[in-house]
C-alpha cells in the first residue's frame, strides 16, 4: 500500500487559470517522497545528507498531468519505491483530489557519498528496509 502524503494546496500556488502552476507539481511530489523517507526511515534528505553523508540527487523525473489541481481539495500524494538498484532507487508518486488521478509521476535517485558527490551501494540498512515496500510501477 503506498504512502500516503496530504497537501494543502493554497491561492497563492494557483497561475491565472486558477489552477495550480505546474511548476508547483514537481514541488509536491518532491515535498512526498522526502515525506516518505521521514515516515519509513526517520530521516529526511537533509538529515541523510548532513547526518549520514548520503546523498540522494535525482537522475531522472517525468510526470503525466490527468486532471487540473486546485485549492479545491487536499492533494493526496501516494508514494511508493518501484525499484531498488544498486545504487539507485525509483519511486512512483501518484497525486490525487478528491478520487481523481491528477499526476502520476515516475522518479529515480543515485545514492551518492553526499561530501564527495560520488556514487555509492544502497546502504544496507535502508535497502532492509525498502525492499519488503517495494511495488510494481504500474506505468
Amino acid at each position: 500500500m503506498p504512502y500516503a502524503h496530504e497537501i494543502r494546496v493554497t491561492w497563492g500556488d494557483c497561475d491565472p487559470a486558477r489552477i495550480v502552476y505546474t511548476a508547483r507539481i514537481p514541488w509536491f511530489a518532491l515535498d512526498a517522497i522526502n515525506a516518505w523517507w521521514e515516515g519509513h526511515l526517520g530521516q529526511g534528505w537533509f538529515q541523510l545528507e548532513l547526518d549520514r553523508n548520503v546523498g540522494t540527487p535525482f537522475m531522472h523525473m517525468s510526470l503525466d498531468f490527468r486532471a487540473p489541481v486546485t485549492p479545491r481539495h487536499r492533494l493526496i500524494c501516494e508514494v511508493a519505491p518501484t525499484r531498488l538498484g544498486t545504487s539507485s532507487i525509483a519511486f512512483r508518486v501518484n497525486g490525487l483530489q478528491n478520487g481523481t488521478l491528477c499526476f502520476e509521476g515516475r522518479f529515480v535517485c543515485v545514492f551518492t557519498v553526499a561530501n564527495e558527490f560520488r556514487k555509492r551501494a544502497a546502504p544496507d540498512d535502508i535497502r532492509a528496509l525498502v525492499e519488503p515496500l517495494l511495488e510494481p510501477d504500474e506505468a
